[in-house]
This record gives structure tokens, C-alpha cells and sequence, in this order.
């Protein structure tokens, strides 16, 4: 409990505001995209999550961790960090949910605002992308923006 106690902070609550708006603008426009323009499922999702890890990024930095500089090593952590949030949420825990979701009809017809061929594909972006939320989280917090891994150049003192 303590443990969640500390999670649940003033971090996490600035993390939700700009996660919600960023999400929704984000997400939206994926499935936009994919529903209404046909861009290919695996394209609209990297037009996602590329135009919401810049606007991701600059909300960690201004306001969700302000005050931490931005170095190399920060920006290295990011981008190794959005990649793995990525490639696992999309091509490892959306088709194994999706396949176990879509198995009940109440679920699968709530996917099918896209039509009968893009139901499969809708309910993957979707688990992926509230997969990429909680561990993008994790990640920026734990990993990106937290000072531990950040590697300093000390001065070599001679003795």
C-alpha cells in the first residue's frame, strides 16, 4: 500500500493531465487515419506515437519533471525506452489481448466503428496503445527522467 501510496503522487497526477490530452489528440488521429483515410495499420500508429513522444517528451521535461536538464544520455534513454514501449506493446501484448477480447461479441462489436475488415486491427491499436501508456509511465519516470542513471563526468583529482 505504501508503495502505491508513493506512485500516486503530485507526479502522477500532472502525468494523467497531459497524458489525457495527449492521448486523445494522439490517439484519435490514429484511428482517423486508419478508419478514415486508410493509412496502413502499421503507419498511422508511427505518426501516433511519433508526433505524441514530441509532445510526450517536451510535457516531461516543462512539466511533469521539470527542473532535469536535457542531456544525451536522456535523450538516448528515451528513444531506447519509447522502442521497447513500442515493439512490445504493438507486436507482443496487442495480438495475444486482442485475440482473447475479441472473442466475446459485446467486445467485438465495439470494434467495428472502422468496418468488419478493421476490427481486429482497431482493438490492437487500442490495447496497445493503454499497454504504451502504463509502461511509457513506468519508463519516464523510473528510467528517462530519473537522475539515477544519469552518468556525470567527474573531475580526476590527483592525489
Amino acid at each position: 500500500m505504501k508503495r502505491i501510496k508513493k506512485m500516486v503522487d503530485r507526479t502522477f497526477l500532472i502525468y494523467l493531465a497531459v497524458g489525457v490530452a495527449n492521448f486523445t489528440l494522439c490517439t484519435g488521429l490514429m484511428f482517423f487515419l486508419f478508419n478514415a483515410w486508410g493509412v496502413n495499420e502499421h503507419v498511422a500508429p508511427l505518426i501516433n506515437y511519433g508526433l505524441g513522444n514530441i509532445i510526450w517528451f517536451l510535457g516531461c521535461k516543462y512539466l511533469i519533471f521539470p527542473g532535469r536538464r536535457t542531456s544525451m544520455q536522456r535523450l538516448l534513454r528515451f528513444a531506447i525506452e519509447i522502442i521497447i514501449c513500442y515493439g512490445t506493446s504493438y507486436y507482443i501484448v496487442a495480438p495475444m489481448v486482442a485475440r482473447f477480447l475479441l472473442n466475446h461479441q459485446g467486445i467485438y462489436s465495439f470494434f467495428t466503428f472502422g468496418g468488419d475488415a478493421k476490427v481486429i486491427a482497431n482493438c490492437e491499436m487500442s490495447v496497445a496503445a493503454l499497454f504504451y501508456a502504463l509502461m511509457n509511465y513506468l519508463g519516464q519516470r523510473y528510467f528517462v527522467f530519473s537522475s539515477r542513471f544519469e552518468i556525470h563526468k567527474k573531475q580526476n583529482i590527483s592525489q
